[in-house]
C-alpha cells in the first residue's frame, strides 16, 4: 500500500479520511500542531509530524516519502468556537500553497484537495477563492491531483443549524427556497478515498449528496431535531450582504463566512449526488 500525508487529519472529515485509509492498509502521516490533539486510538498507527504548514521546514517533513497528499486543512468555520480572527484567504491558501511547493520538490506526489462547491459567480467571495487559489496553484505547478468540492457536509450543517434552533430561532436569509444536497461526512470520505486511490492525472469531483432541500427545509429538519417550535427571523438578500461588509474590520473570518452564507441561502447548489447517508439522521444523531 502506499504512504499518504494528511492535513487536516484532526477534523471531522479528515479523520474519517484517515480512518478508511488505514483500514486499506496504508502508511499515514499526519501534519499537527499540537500531538496531543491526536486521539488515543491514533497513537502508534499514524506517524505524527510537528509543525504549522505555513512553515515551509514542516511541510517538507510531511511529505517527504509520501505517495499522495492529502488536505482538507484550513480555517474552522464553526464560529461559536472563536477560533481566530484571520481570513481564509490568511489561512486556507498559504497553507496548502506550502504543501504545493513541497510537494513539486519532493517528487510530485499525488495531491488530493477538498474545496468548495460553488457557481461561478461566487468566486468573487472571499471563502471560496481561498480554496480556489489553491487549486488554480494545483494546475499551475502541473502537480497530478484530484480536487474533491462538496456542497457542504452533515458535520458542520448539523452542528451550525441546530446551535440555531436552540436559541430560539434560525436566520433565514430570503425565501428559504434555494435548493442544495449536502453530503454526509462518511460518504465524502469514501469519496475522498477513492479520489487518492485513482491514477486519474487532474481529476475534479462535484459531491453532493442523494436528497436535495430548500434552505427552509433543512431548517425545519434542525427544529425537529431539536424538539422545538420552528422559529425563523427574516433576513433581506440585502442585509445580509450589508451585514457582512460591515463585519469586515472587526473580525475578517467571520465577515467572509457571513458573506458566503448571505450567497448560498439565496443560491441554487446541487451537485451531483454521491452516497446514501440522509441528513435527518446527521441531525437525531447530532442532537442527541
Amino acid at each position: 500500500m502506499s504512504t499518504i500525508a494528511v492535513a487536516g487529519g484532526t477534523g471531522a472529515l479528515g479523520r474519517r479520511v484517515i480512518d478508511r485509509a488505514l483500514l486499506a492498509g496504508h502508511d499515514l502521516r499526519l501534519l499537527t500542531r499540537d500531538p496531543a490533539r491526536i486521539p488515543p486510538d491514533l497513537r502508534g498507527r499514524v506517524t505524527a509530524v510537528t509543525g504549522d504548514a505555513r512553515d515551509p521546514a514542516a511541510a517538507a517533513e510531511l511529505v517527504r516519502g509520501a505517495d499522495t497528499v492529502f488536505s482538507c486543512a484550513g480555517a474552522s468555520v464553526m464560529m461559536e468556537r472563536g477560533r481566530g480572527w484571520r481570513g481564509f484567504g490568511a489561512v486556507d491558501t498559504p497553507l496548502n500553497l506550502a504543501l504545493i511547493e513541497a510537494a513539486a520538490a519532493a517528487g510530485r506526489p499525488r495531491f488530493v484537495y477538498v474545496s468548495v462547491f460553488h457557481t461561478p459567480g461566487m468566486r468573487r467571495l472571499a471563502y471560496v477563492d481561498a480554496h480556489e487559489r489553491v487549486v488554480d496553484q494545483l494546475v499551475a505547478r502541473d502537480l497530478p491531483h484530484a480536487v474533491v468540492r462538496p456542497t457542504g457536509f452533515f458535520s458542520a450543517v448539523a452542528a451550525s443549524y441546530l446551535l440555531l434552533a436552540r436559541r430560539g430561532a434560525i436566520p433565514e436569509i430570503g425565501d428559504g427556497s434555494a435548493r442544495t444536497n449536502p453530503i454526509g461526512d462518511d460518504d465524502l470520505a469514501a469519496i475522498c478515498l477513492a479520489a487518492i486511490g485513482t491514477r486519474d492525472r487532474a481529476l475534479t469531483i462535484d459531491a453532493g449528496g442523494p436528497e436535495v432541500l430548500t434552505r427552509r427545509a433543512i431548517a425545519e429538519l434542525a427544529f425537529g431535531a431539536a424538539a422545538v417550535p420552528p422559529r425563523f427571523r427574516r433576513v433581506p438578500p440585502w442585509l445580509g450582504r450589508l451585514g457582512a461588509t460591515l463585519l469586515r474590520p472587526l473580525h475578517p473570518r467571520i465577515a467572509q463566512f457571513a458573506a458566503f452564507i448571505a450567497a448560498i441561502s439565496v443560491t441554487d447548489l446541487v451537485a451531483p449526488a454521491h452516497g446514501t447517508a440522509r441528513l435527518s439522521d446527521a441531525f437525531t444523531s447530532c442532537a442527541a
